[in-house]
């Protein structure tokens, strides 16, 4: 199964009551919820320009737009973006994180967002090399991710610990930024990382 596949209506509205999907991924409840996760990104890093990776329907784009901000996102899924609210689907591009290039140039970006999209790739070296790419120095990454699942989860590929992710975004250049955990950090399964990329 392809990931626009995986990633489709089953995914997102599918009305499941199982882990891993959502019984229906809608602005109702995810507009606010994003909006203070866009205003605690605001708070951290004062972005002008920012792209959320992985944003299935772009409600964070949205937030991010509705309080001035220049926000452009990606997904995989194009069920997701072709449900995503209309005044913002021209800001919306699908892309393969696995394999295709972010379509933007470099050092466009000062904030960067990956919220539960990492640990889905199978390939997380690309997005990050990507990310680096498209980010300008100084500019900030915020990814939240998990770090724990259960062996029913055919979603999640890559969980790993938060040392873990501390490694591996180091590697390619950034420095952790360890004085704020921000909305939607918990200390059981998800976790909030800052990143400012050298």
């Amino acid at each position: 199964m392809s990931d626009d596949e995986t990633f489709g209506k089953e995914f997102f509205d599918g009305g499941k009551k199982e882990p891993w999907f959502y019984r229906a991924y809608g602005a109702d409840e995810y507009c606010p919820l994003s909006r203070l996760v866009s205003l605690g990104i605001k708070m951290c890093f004062n972005p002008k320009r920012v792209l959320d990776v992985g944003c299935a329907k772009g409600f964070l784009v949205k937030a991010f737009r509705e309080q001035g901000m220049e926000a452009c996102g990606v997904d995989v899924s194009e069920y997701a973006l072709s449900t995503s609210p209309e005044d913002i689907r021209k800001h919306l591009y699908r892309v393969d994180l696995n394999k295709d290039p972010l379509p933007f140039s470099d050092g466009y970006f000062d904030c960067v967002t990956l919220l539960g999209t990492i640990e889905c790739l199978d390939n997380y070296d690309k997005v990050i090399s990507e990310i680096r790419r498209v980010l300008q120095p100084g500019g900030g990454v915020y990814l939240r991710t998990a770090y724990k699942t259960g062996p029913e989860d055919t979603i999640r590929k890559n969980v790993h610990s938060r040392g873990y992710w501390l490694k591996e975004f180091r590697r390619y250049g950034f420095k952790f930024l360890p004085t704020w955990e921000g909305p939607l950090a918990n200390q059981w399964s998800y976790g909030t990382l800052l990143f400012e990329r050298r």
